[in-house]
């Protein structure tokens, strides 16, 4: 039987995470799919489950590499560090009945296992004050959006075949991939039900280190892609947030009026950030509180990272 359903997996290695992972796959209750995991080396014996090592590349060559051997009529991508939930399949199979849908994916939720701080990292990017992307880390409505995560993607096959994941990144290759298609007029639609839980990076250094290379891959990719301007700007606001601290506190020192104005805006934001850090986790508020306000700042300074320098591992054209 051909399956309806190639659920792939990236991963360095096949750790614990990964067999929980796969183990979560395996349960599903539709029960029509094949899964393609890609370790870069490592060997085991696992039910529905094709091992094809890689080597030491990338996700998106990873993810690209397993898409040639897949056979489903629908690509599953979920995260090594990700398990889904029983009727994550189940769930969105119904969505695929509208032809202009060329991808569903839903939250990716911070399970209950994780520690205070990583919990404290999923309050963060569950924040409103994180922007559009922060409905991916919540239960939201149904909603079309522009892009989606690789941690919880499902795509059509005959869409995948006139695209791919863009290879030069290490991260922001999904948003590439969704931006692809809409190009070819179908939707990417966030449905509610279509749910993965995926571990969180630690507040503080893990989660800020992720953070600064999403800001500095999504620019080195919206320098070399054509993209609305709208679309730069928005993911750009962050780098005038860090421009604006920098250059606002530096001026503040020469003109008393400046000083002003910027004092009160930066308390204006804090107290925003405050209340936002309270209604996330009155709990963890402590910890959300210089959370966001520091992914703020290497989100935008990863930005403007990318944009001033040189992606090495893209080749100049001939």
């Amino acid at each position: 039987m051909v399956p309806e359903f190639s659920i792939i997996i990236a991963t360095k290695e096949i750790d614990a995470e990964t067999k929980k992972c796969i183990e979560c796959c395996l349960s599903q209750t539709f029960k029509n799919f094949e899964i393609l995991l890609m370790p870069d080396f490592g060997k085991a014996k696992i039910e529905k489950t094709t091992i094809i090592e890689t080597g030491k590349v990338k996700p998106s060559v990873k993810r690209n590499i397993a898409v040639k051997k897949a056979k489903g009529k629908f690509l599953a991508f979920v995260d090594s560090d990700a398990y889904p939930e029983k009727n994550w399949l189940n769930n969105c199979i119904k969505y695929f009945h509208d032809s202009r849908i060329g991808a569903v994916g839903g939250p990716n939720l911070t399970p209950k296992e994780d520690s205070f701080m990583q919990k404290a990292g999923g309050d963060v990017l569950a924040s409103p004050l994180t922007g559009e992307s922060s409905v991916r880390y919540k239960i939201a409505e149904k909603r079309v959006v522009d892009e989606l995560p690789s941690c919880n993607l499902i795509v059509r096959r005959e869409i995948f075949s006139k695209i791919q994941f863009e290879q030069s990144v290490l991260t922001a290759e999904d948003t590439s991939l969704c931006f692809e298609i809409n190009k070819l007029g179908k939707k990417v639609l966030y449905v509610p039900d279509v749910i993965v839980f995926h571990h969180r990076r630690k507040l503080f250094y893990p989660h800020l280190k992720q953070m600064w290379i999403y800001g500095r891959d999504l620019a080195w990719l919206l320098k070399k892609k054509t993209y609305p301007s709208i679309v730069f700007l928005y993911h750009s606001l962050l780098s005038w947030f860090v421009l604006f601290v920098l250059l606002g506190g530096i001026l503040s020192f020469f003109n008393p009026l400046i000083k002003q104005i910027y004092l009160l805006l930066i308390t204006i934001y804090l107290f925003i950030v405050l209340i936002f850090s309270i209604i996330g986790n009155l709990k963890r508020a402590i910890a959300i509180f210089p959370g966001i306000i520091l992914t703020h700042i290497s989100y935008g300074a990863g930005f403007i990272y990318g944009l001033i320098s040189r992606n090495p591992t893209l080749k100049e054209k001939a």
